[in-house]
């Protein structure tokens, strides 16, 4: 049990202390605004894609290559989405808040914290298993947060289905980790080693991308967000981090997964709602406000979460 123990704070507490720290950075006034807005878009247009890159670019592919997991995974989101879609219309009357609660409940911060979490408790084997993933993961996030926002957005930002292809094509085709990752895939099958300076460039980038992020995540905090819209915030919240990592971790158990693999299900399904899901309600003119603080309580929840299912599936020695 000890040993279980420790292997979970060693994992969660290393993630909780830099975010807090980033919190506490920005409440001091010691860096502003500016300065974690543009880690935000250095981590994900250059340290993320780097990391991408090498951990695939490196990596054994007949090892970390398996297509019926990336397709568990592929199927898990398309569940994921395609549920509460049927099932919230009937219980939320406001259009707004329907593809906010529904984009809240899917949609996880799989890259940033995901491979933060993969790394603590799997080393680059981990990383190397949520790179292979990541790419199906981000395009069906982007398509499905396009289409549902649309759907139940205001008249004015409704996509014709010309426009849906449009703005999904744009999404998908400059996305800077897909393009990392499809830029490492001849690396990988082909086994080509690159060259010893830019491999070192490239782990620099790398060791950059966890604490910038980490940091940015806790001054993006705003406890002002709670005054409003709590019921329905917490009922997200629950979906996200306790029904549907419970029912994707079961199904994955009975298919078999162990190790790493399962640790993917766990961080794809159980992580807190991406910070992306916020900007783009915002842009959309969903419920921005909704989807901020369900952002807040599945961050602030997973730590307690992410915590108890990685002590029990390290205890029964799942992974």
């Amino acid at each position: 049990m000890l040993e279980s123990f420790l292997f979970s704070a060693n994992t969660i507490i290393p993630i909780l202390l830099v975010t807090v720290l980033g919190g506490l950075l920005k409440k001091f006034k010691f860096l502003d605004d500016n300065f974690f807005s543009q880690s935000e878009k250095f981590v994900f247009k250059v340290a993320l894609p780097a990391m991408l890159f090498i951990e695939i670019s490196t990596a054994d592919g007949a090892e970390i290559f398996d297509g019926a997991f990336i397709g568990f995974c592929v199927v898990g989101i398309i569940v994921s989405f395609i549920i509460p879609c049927l099932i919230v219309p009937l219980i939320i009357k406001q259009n707004d808040k329907r593809g906010a609660f529904i984009q809240g409940v899917y949609r996880s911060n799989f890259a940033i914290l995901g491979v933060t979490l993969a790394d603590n408790m799997f080393g680059d084997e981990g990383v190397q298993q949520i790179a292979m993933v990541l790419p199906f993961a981000i395009v069906l996030f982007n398509f499905f947060a396009v289409t549902i926002l649309s759907i139940f957005g205001p008249a004015e930002k409704k996509l014709s289905p010309m426009q849906l292809v449009k703005v999904l094509a744009k999404n998908i085709f400059t996305n800077p980790l897909i393009i990392s990752v499809v830029l490492a895939l001849p690396f990988l099958l082909f086994e080509i080693s690159l060259p010893k300076f830019i491999n070192t460039s490239l782990v620099y980038l790398k060791n950059s991308t966890m604490p910038l992020s980490l940091l940015a995540l806790g001054a993006s905090f705003s406890f002002d967000s709670l005054k409003s819209r709590f019921g329905l915030a917490i009922s997200a919240t629950v979906c996200k981090t306790v029904v549907l990592p419970a029912i994707m971790l079961a199904a994955a158990i009975l298919l078999g997964y162990r190790g790493p693999q399962l640790g993917v299900v766990l961080i794809l399904f159980g992580g807190p709602a991406a910070v992306s899901s916020y900007i783009m309600a915002k842009n959309m003119e969903s419920d921005y406000e909704l989807a901020g603080q369900i952002l807040l309580f599945t961050t602030l929840l997973c730590t307690f979460t992410l915590f108890g299912a990685i002590f029990l599936l390290k205890y029964f020695a799942l992974i």
